[in-house]
């Protein structure tokens, strides 16, 4: 069954962002090739996506003064509401997408491999901690404790068994 124009018109601006499913894309394809109204809209629509991408690039906060030259209609179609919403979500998109990107390069995952040698450093600077502890207990080896105490806040700086030498030192 063929969409009335108005139905078409809706999905118009999830046509022009490719949210559309395959088969609903077909039927407005289909339907702009015989209906010159909605070209026309879709054209503007297309022109206000457009603009608002090259407003955000030039960083331009003010778009009142901006006109789009739009051809003359013979019925009234509420586009510029849907060009405005486009325009909006394109905007909060643009930002988001950047903002993410932003925050994701400074917060770098750690790799298996960064994650195993961590656990491989904090097993060995532990068992290292433990060693120290047993030697701490005799007064003959006390020396000797001190210095693995500080080996181990040396080596292992970043594990909890580092955190435990430093307070073991003073």
């Amino acid at each position: 069954m063929q969409k009335s124009c108005k139905e078409i018109d809706k999905m118009l601006v999830d046509y022009a962002d490719g949210q559309l499913s395959a088969s609903e894309s077909s039927e407005v394809a289909e339907h702009l090739t015989k209906c010159e109204q909605c070209q026309r809209t879709l054209q503007a629509l297309q022109r206000s996506l457009e603009l608002a991408g090259v407003i955000w690039e030039d960083g331009l906060a003010e778009t009142e003064a901006i006109r789009i030259p739009v051809p003359h209609k013979t019925r009234k179609i509420h586009w510029p509401r849907y060009a405005a919403v486009a325009a909006s979500i394109l905007l909060v998109v643009t930002i988001s997408v950047v903002w993410r990107a932003l925050v994701k390069s400074t917060e770098k995952e750690p790799t298996f491999a960064e994650i195993e040698r961590r656990i491989t450093e904090s097993c060995s600077a532990a068992r290292l901690l433990a060693a120290a502890d047993l030697l701490d207990k005799y007064t003959d080896t006390k020396a000797i404790a001190k210095r693995q105490y500080h080996y181990v806040v040396k080596k292992y700086p970043e594990t909890p068994a580092a955190v435990e030498a430093k307070l073991r030192i003073k």
